[in-house]
């Protein structure tokens, strides 16, 4: 158990250094109207012909967009966390001694497990042995505070759980974990390990021996992580998880509902608001994010789909040792009317719509089947774009100005054979033109974009030590 105690807080160090891309900030919020306008979807306009903005103009505005982009998110941001996640990764995760934690965390999984009796599984060469349990994990059962002390972790009693350290400027540090609420007990996933084996010379065969843990977790209404440098909140992560709709102790895809909120905030003024993650069982599924900065909207994505024929399954068996997908009838397997939204800075939006994503895959699948018989081929791309509807919008307008579809091209190899592919294009305002996106996007048109892209990249990347 020690080594996930070392990775969670491993994955605290990086996020300081790496998850600019999912940072937060104060607790303002845009405001609901504009929130609602770039969420939701919108019928496309054809513009008039002085409506609409010619490629190069379009190419402009891009790297308009682009650079104010990059420039809002500079790496300087993060300059404080990346030296708080470097000295956390070098001091306590490479340099001090967790055994006590580990002992501490192994004995009390031990003491949450119940044993099930032994099964055995024979192949050509011997014999495997599995010794069963049945795991109930509770976090107030892991609840206690671990004060960093020469090189060690001294641990004491708490109706919560800390580690309690110093930074670079011998400045205090809590690292927290609390839980509140409701809680549901769910059988949510196995695992197991191989604790040895045995040879037998006169058969010349193997034993191996493996304790197999089916694990449940008493999921808790609420969760919060958070970490503080004097008192003053750096991070903090809640986790809201609605379960009041599984009526078991197995969350099952074909008849179980599930939401999920999570706020990641930094005390750099960077926000990611999971707002809403909505599973209903064979009916429908939504997400909606943000990332933001001091409360301005850096990115808004929002998704929806009706789903239908989803096989009755429950989360834990994709983890048993001889799961098999092909034991499931996923034939009627489908999401209709699926949408996707993603807004860049109010400026620029990209949104997509499928009617029917099983049949659109079908008729991809089959026309890469067909590469070599032109009309066949492009018969089934011509079917595939009628059952998307994807277009660019600028400035929250519901006017498209240019809408992506797949074009078929003929591909000739160097031996003289020659095949169709079909590649994205941009189709813009009256349907005649078109470009492809590798022609659209081309490294001269936007090289000082790239420049500055690979800059802030290179920027981010010095953020953490080697």
């Amino acid at each position: 158990m020690i080594k996930y105690f070392r990775l969670s807080l491993a994955a605290l160090a990086l996020s300081m250094v790496s998850v600019g891309f999912v940072a937060c900030g104060d607790d303002d919020d845009p405001a609901p109207e504009q929130k609602e306008k770039q969420d939701d979807p919108v019928e496309p306009i054809t513009p008039d012909e002085d409506e609409a903005k010619t490629p190069a103009e379009q190419k402009e505005y891009l790297q308009q967009v682009a650079k104010e982009f990059m420039q809002l998110t500079p790496a300087s941001d993060f300059k404080d966390m990346a030296e708080l996640g470097n000295y956390i990764n070098r001091t306590y995760l490479q340099n001090y001694d967790w055994d006590n934690v580990g002992e501490w965390a192994k004995n009390i999984f031990e003491a949450s497990r119940e044993s099930l009796g032994d099964t055995e599984k024979r192949w050509n060469w011997g014999t495997y042995i599995y010794h069963n349990y049945k795991v109930l994990l509770i976090a107030s059962n892991f609840y206690s505070h671990f004060t960093a002390n020469n090189g060690r972790w001294s641990r004491e009693d708490a109706n919560d759980l800390q580690f309690i350290f110093t930074n670079q400027s011998r400045q205090q540090c809590v690292l927290k974990l609390v839980t509140s609420g409701n809680t549901k007990d769910l059988v949510l996933f196995n695992f197991k390990d191989h604790i040895g084996y045995d040879y037998n010379y006169n058969t010349q065969s193997y034993i191996d021996y493996y304790d197999q843990n089916k694990c449940t977790i008493r999921v808790p209404e609420n969760i919060e992580l958070s970490l503080t440098v004097s008192g003053s909140p750096v991070l903090k992560i809640r986790v809201k998880i609605d379960l009041n709709s599984v009526p078991s102790n197995e969350f099952n895809l074909a008849e179980d509902n599930l939401t999920v909120s999570a706020l990641v905030d930094l005390a750099n003024g960077y926000k990611a608001d999971v707002s809403n993650v909505t599973y209903q069982a064979n009916s429908k599924v939504i997400v909606k994010a943000e990332i933001s900065k001091n409360s301005t909207p850096l990115i808004t994505v929002s998704a929806s789909s009706d789903i239908s024929g989803i096989p009755s399954v429950n989360v834990s068996a994709f983890t048993e040792p001889d799961f098999d997908s092909d034991n499931y009838n996923k034939d009627n397997a489908n999401a209709k009317d699926a949408f996707a939204k993603i807004d860049i800075l109010g400026k620029l939006q990209v949104q997509g719509k499928f009617s029917d994503v099983r049949k659109f895959a079908d008729y991809i699948n089959k026309a890469e089947k067909a590469e070599y018989e032109e009309s066949e081929f492009k018969s089934y791309i011509n079917q595939a774009n009628g059952l998307m509807d994807l277009n660019v919008f600028y400035d929250n307008s519901a006017v498209k100005q240019a809408t992506v579809k797949l074009e078929p091209f003929m591909k000739t190899k160097y031996n003289g054979t020659s095949k169709w592919k079909a590649e994205p294009v941009l189709e813009f305002y009256d349907g005649s033109s078109y470009s492809t996106f590798s022609a659209f996007f081309n490294e001269d048109d936007f090289q000082s974009v790239v420049n500055e892209f690979n800059d802030l990249i290179k920027r981010y990347k010095n953020l953490i030590e080697k």
